[in-house]
């Protein structure tokens, strides 16, 4: 019948007809099979099946476009590495980590393809692997977030990507870290990271800021030591100045004694056989020392200013983070934060050790 189309053979191949937008559409005929992926049709009556549903897309408004329908999830994610590398995003490698799963399971599947009960199992696949509900959530929260970029940039038309529904995660810390649990564990890390735990406990410093610290950041001119940490490695891209004073220093100066030529981190570590390496992760270090201790693993540290107010560090010498101490100490105290009724209270302590 005239505006259904038509379907004819080309060599061995069957064609369908049809027009879409205004536009006649010329591709090959394809059905779908048992697991629902599609296959060139075999015969004349697959053809005219492959037509009735192409069709049937165009009238229901449902048609996408061949360019749409030849995109993968592949290609998603390629799109969205490339935005986060042409916008210079700190989170770019954390991306491509989480990426890698992704593609090895839906692989060049066609993006408009994927359904939600594919998104499932790979949940199940991912859980079943041993991965945490976290670590499944920030997968899934890329994939999402790729179908929408390719939305916004009219790859795909609007509401072309399958629901995507994360998993419950309940990894709330419980409790923080005080300065007799974590000596306890820096004797059973290795004598490299014993120096980057307890920076970053005295401290409160980020591990990826600590490990992108250098020599020539410090500045040992005045009577104080001070970090000029530039805007590049911190999480809010703010440059500061950190007075280092008190155990910090002290910290500071072993690293100095410990300091390796040609090696420009102040925190370093053999990896791989190789001296004078940054530190990244170090998980299974950790895991083992909290073993070891029979420390619970969720936890946080103390924040800086509860580290500066028990430490009895001078106000003009605290680090950024840690300059609105009584306002953030009187937050805590209503809030009760802390494991015991001691902590809750904030008392005044000495440091590590």
């Amino acid at each position: 019948m005239r505006g259904e189309g038509s379907i004819y053979q080309r060599g061995p191949s069957w064609w369908v007809r049809y027009y879409a937008h205004g536009r006649r559409v010329r591709e090959a005929a394809k059905v779908p099979d048992k697991a629902g992926v599609l296959r060139p049709a075999r015969n004349e009556e697959e053809a005219r099946r492959a037509l009735r549903r192409r069709v049937k897309e165009v009238l229901g408004g449902h048609f996408l476009g061949l360019q749409a329908e030849r995109v993968t999830v592949a290609g998603l994610l390629d799109a969205v590495a490339a935005r986060a590398e042409a916008k210079g995003l700190r989170s770019r490698a954390k991306m491509k980590s989480h990426a890698k799963p992704l593609r090895a399971f839906f692989a060049l599947r066609p993006a408009v393809d994927v359904t939600a009960a594919e998104v499932e199992r790979y949940k199940a696949k991912r859980k079943a692997a041993g991965k945490a509900a976290a670590t499944v959530c920030r997968e899934l929260e890329l994939l999402r977030h790729a179908y929408r970029v390719a939305v916004q940039d009219k790859t795909l038309p609007p509401g072309s990507g399958p629901h995507i529904e994360l998993l419950p995660v309940d990894n709330a810390r419980g409790g923080f870290f005080e300065g007799a649990e974590v000596a306890a564990l820096l004797p059973h890390l290795e004598p490299a990271l014993r120096d980057f735990v307890e920076w970053a406990f005295t401290t409160g410093m980020r591990k990826g800021e600590a490990a992108a610290l250098t020599w020539p950041m410090l500045d040992r001119s005045g009577p104080v030591w001070t970090f000029r940490i530039p805007a590049a490695i911190v999480k809010n891209k703010a440059g500061r100045a950190l007075p280092v004073v008190g155990t910090a220093k002290t910290i500071i100066e072993r690293r100095v004694r410990a300091r390796r030529l040609g090696c420009e981190f102040v925190f370093h570590r053999e990896s791989k056989g190789k001296a004078g390496q940054p530190i990244k992760g170090f998980d299974k270090a950790w895991s083992a020392a909290l073993k070891a201790t029979g420390l619970p693993a969720e936890r946080g540290a103390s924040s800086p200013a509860v580290g500066c107010e028990r430490d009895g560090v001078h106000e003009d010498h605290r680090p950024p983070d840690a300059e609105h101490v009584p306002a953030v100490l009187d937050r805590q105290r209503r809030r009760g934060r802390g494991r015991t009724p001691e902590a809750r209270r904030l008392p005044r302590a000495e440091g590590i050790g």
